[in-house]
C-alpha cells in the first residue's frame, strides 16, 4: 500500500484529475443491478445476484450485459459464473472477464450479437429512468472534488489552488451526466447544452468524456489524451483515478500516474498484478491527506 507520504506528495504536485465513475466516485451497483435483472427477465434469461452484476462490471454497458446474459445462462444450467474460482473448470464455472469463453456461453445458446443490441437496448431505457435512485457518492468523494476545486471542503482543509477535475468512463453520457447533475458536479444548464463529443463547463468536473464520446473507451489512453490536449496539461501534472483494470491500463497506455482504489468494483487479486503505482483502500483516504 502506497504510504500518506508518498501520496501528500503527489497530489501536491498534480494538476489534472481524472475520475472514473462507477466504483470510484459512485456506488451506482444499486441501480445498475435492477436495470440488468429487468432487461434478464423481459427475455427470458435467468436473473442474477447483485454480486454477480457487480462481477460483470468493466468495459463499457454492452460488456456488462455480454457478461450478464451468459451468467443467467450458466445459473439456468446449474452451474456458476462471476471471478475465477480455483478447481473449476470452465465447463462448470464462467470467468466473466473471459471474452472468449462469454462468447462460447452466448453462441451455446444461440444469443447473437444481434440480440445483445436488443437486451442493451432494453437495459439502457430502463437504467436511464432509473440511474439516481440508489446511487451515492462514495464517502469524501465530494469534498475531495471541492478541494481541487479551490472550494472550502467539509473536511476544514485548505482549498487547492490551480487544480482540476475531470471524468472518464466507459459509461453512456446520458446516465452519467443525470448522476453528475444530481450531485452538483455539473449545472442542468451546462448539460443541456453538451455537444455531440464532448463537455466543457464552469462546474467542479471541468470537461468530461463517456463511453458513447470518447475518442476510444478505456483501457486505450484516447480519452486521457483528449483530456489532456482539451485542458492543456502536460502527462506528468495529470493522474487518474479509479478502481478496475481499465483505469490502470488506459493510465499506463497513456504515460500518466494513477491511484487505484482497491475497494471499488475492481477486485484487488486483478489489479495488484498490474503494479499500479499508487493504491489506497478507499477513495476517502484522500481526503484525509489536503
Amino acid at each position: 500500500m502506497t504510504t500518506s507520504a508518498e501520496l501528500k506528495e503527489l497530489l501536491a504536485r498534480k494538476e489534472l484529475f481524472i475520475f472514473d465513475l462507477d466504483g470510484t466516485m459512485f456506488n451506482s451497483l444499486g441501480d445498475l443491478a435492477p436495470a440488468v435483472n429487468y432487461a434478464l427477465k423481459v427475455f427470458g434469461v435467468q436473473q442474477i445476484s447483485k454480486d454477480n452484476v457487480r462481477s460483470c462490471i468493466g468495459n463499457g454497458s454492452r460488456n456488462l450485459i455480454r457478461r450478464s446474459v451468459a451468467s443467467g445462462f450458466m445459473f439456468a444450467a446449474g452451474k456458476t459464473a462471476g471471478e475465477p474460482i480455483a478447481g473449476k473448470s470452465s465447463a462448470e464455472h464462467l470467468d466473466v472477464r473471459d471474452k472468449e469463453a462469454v462468447t462460447a456461453v452466448l453462441e451455446s445458446a444461440g444469443f447473437d450479437e444481434a440480440k445483445i443490441d436488443e437486451v442493451l437496448k432494453t437495459y439502457s431505457n430502463y437504467y436511464w429512468d432509473h440511474c439516481t435512485e440508489e446511487t451515492e457518492p462514495y464517502q469524501g468523494v465530494l469534498e475531495f472534488i471541492d478541494w481541487i476545486c479551490g472550494c472550502e471542503g467539509q473536511n476544514g482543509g485548505q482549498p487547492a489552488s490551480k487544480k482540476i477535475a475531470a471524468m472518464l468512463t466507459n459509461k453512456p453520457v446520458l446516465p452519467a451526466k443525470k448522476i453528475l447533475e444530481k450531485f452538483g458536479l455539473l449545472s442542468k444548464a451546462n448539460a443541456a447544452s453538451h455537444c455531440a463529443e464532448s463537455s466543457r463547463t464552469a462546474d467542479k468536473i471541468s470537461y468530461y468524456l463517456c463511453g458513447d464520446t470518447t475518442p476510444e473507451r478505456k483501457p486505450g489512453p484516447g480519452g486521457i489524451y483528449a483530456i489532456l490536449k482539451e485542458l492543456n496539461v502536460t502527462p506528468e501534472k495529470a493522474v487518474m483515478i479509479g478502481d478496475d483494470t481499465p483505469d490502470v491500463m488506459a493510465a499506463k497506455n497513456a504515460g500518466i500516474d494513477s491511484i487505484i482504489c482497491l475497494e471499488g468494483f475492481g477486485r484487488p487479486e486483478n489489479l495488484l498484478p498490474l503494479e499500479p503505482k499508487y493504491t489506497i483502500r478507499h477513495i476517502k483516504d484522500l481526503l484525509k491527506l489536503v
